[in-house]
């Protein structure tokens, strides 16, 4: 027997509070894609070697942040699928105990 424990419960309860922590990262990734669009470093000879430099960093960030929001969205769910599973696995225990 281990020591694990899980409170599904509060697991399940916090499981929630991804949700706007997942809305902000996706305004931030829109807002971050709209500044990058087009040319934000100008289009002239200092701008252009602006861009050249850091256009691809940019690009990273931004993915990045898309990825972030993702995987954020991704972490809530599995705790509330978690959640959901230890307690779906604790009632059929108790009935099994009170069956048997």
């Amino acid at each position: 027997m281990t020591a694990f424990e899980a409170d599904a419960d509060r697991l399940s309860a916090h499981a929630k509070d991804f949700a706007p922590i997942v809305d902000r990262a996706t305004r931030i990734s829109a807002e971050l894609e709209q500044a990058l669009g087009g040319a934000p470093w100008g289009d002239d000879v200092v701008g252009r070697s602006f861009s050249a430099a850091h256009t691809a960093p940019a690009a990273d960030a931004l993915d990045r942040v898309k990825g972030l929001a993702d995987g954020l969205g991704g972490a809530g769910g599995s705790f509330a699928e978690a959640a959901r599973r230890y307690q779906a696995g604790d009632a059929a225990a108790a009935d099994t105990i009170r069956d048997a």
